[in-house]
Formats: structure tokens, sequence, C-alpha cells
């Protein structure tokens, strides 16, 4: 979900060499107010923080109610706020990837070139992150994949939080995503509230 959600690299969600810096319990806020204080920005699903490993660049970005409930679902009482948010990475996130596609039903992807069928990367991901993010607010891929604009304005003075805030708790999620949370359960985990369809 995450993946989908924000675009994140693999080094942001499993350290899987030493200069990663995976999400960890103390990246987790479930309050209504943004833990950045230059913005003016509330969630009323809390926040997570992480840093791109490519940049080294931080982000405070929004929950929406998926994300909410499916890491909300993933603590438990004894969480130290030292440790990962996500556990099972390995020195080969491809290789657990394509597992998880296996155990998932995805056919392998088609090569429109060669014919040959090849697996799927989490690179992917992040790609069909940006098209949908694109075709969802253009120019929110931006700032939510954090990759590089050029510009004096964009870089110093345009304030993108809004923009991407905003795409982030509007974009339609997949079937699979809302099914598991309403799997989880028809209400938030943390306040007891139900979810509805606009949320």
């Amino acid at each position: 979900m995450l993946f989908f959600n924000y675009g994140l690299d693999t080094g942001t969600i499993w350290k899987t060499n030493s200069s990663h810096q995976p999400i960890q319990w103390r990246h987790v806020t479930w309050q209504q107010v943004s833990p950045n204080t230059q913005t003016r920005e509330r969630s009323r699903w809390g926040w997570i923080l992480y840093r791109r490993a490519k940049t080294g660049k931080m982000f405070v970005r929004p929950m929406n109610r998926v994300v909410h409930a499916h890491v909300r679902s993933l603590q438990h009482n004894d969480c130290d706020p030292e440790s990962p948010v996500f556990t099972g990475g390995s020195s080969r996130p491809n290789l657990r990837f394509r597992q998880l596609c296996s155990i998932a039903g995805l056919e392998p992807r088609l090569n429109m070139e060669s014919g040959a069928e090849e697996p799927w990367q989490l690179k992917d991901l992040r790609k069909t992150c940006a098209t949908y993010y694109e075709e969802h607010i253009p120019g929110s891929s931006v700032e939510i994949l954090g990759h590089y604009a050029r510009g004096i304005t964009y870089r110093h003075y345009a304030h993108r939080d809004p923009l991407a805030a905003k795409a982030i708790m509007t974009i339609p999620q997949p079937t699979a995503f809302t099914g598991l949370a309403k799997g989880i359960t028809d209400m938030c985990p943390c306040c007891r509230r139900p979810f509805s369809a606009a949320e």
C-alpha cells in the first residue's frame, strides 16, 4: 500500500544496505496535526515521515484511511519506537517481491519489444504510483515521489505540500486495498469510527 500511495523506494521500507533508513514507529503519528510545523495541513488519519533512500530528503505525508488501517494493523502494544514498521526485508527485495506476486497470482509482465515474460520489479510500483497520481492530479507525482523539478520558483518558493496532501487523501484506492481495510475492520482501529465510502 505504501508503494502505491507514496511511491517509496525499497530502502525506505526495508534496510537492504547500511545507508538505508527505513520507516520506524517513531516516524508514525496518529495525531491530526502535522508534525511539520511549517504546514497547516491536517489529516484525520495521522501522518507518516520517511526519508528517500537516494536523495536523503525527508517527507512528512498524511495517511489516508487505507494506509492508516494497514499501518495500524501492524502495530502491537510493545512496539519499540526505534524498531522498523515493516519487517521481512532482505538484501534482495525484488526476489521477495516476486514471491509476493506469485502468492497473489500475478502473472509476469510481457516485454513489448521481445515478447518474453519478465518478472515484476519493485521499481514498476514507483512508475505505477507516478502514473496514477498524474492522472488524478497533474503535477502531484513530482512532489509525492520526490523527483527533482527545475526552476528557482519551484525549488525555493513554491510550497507544494498542499497539492501532495490533497492528492494522497483523494486518490482512488484499488479495490484490494479497500477490501483489506474493510476486512481488518469496518471501524477505524484507533478511534472506532466507521469507515465511509467518501473517506
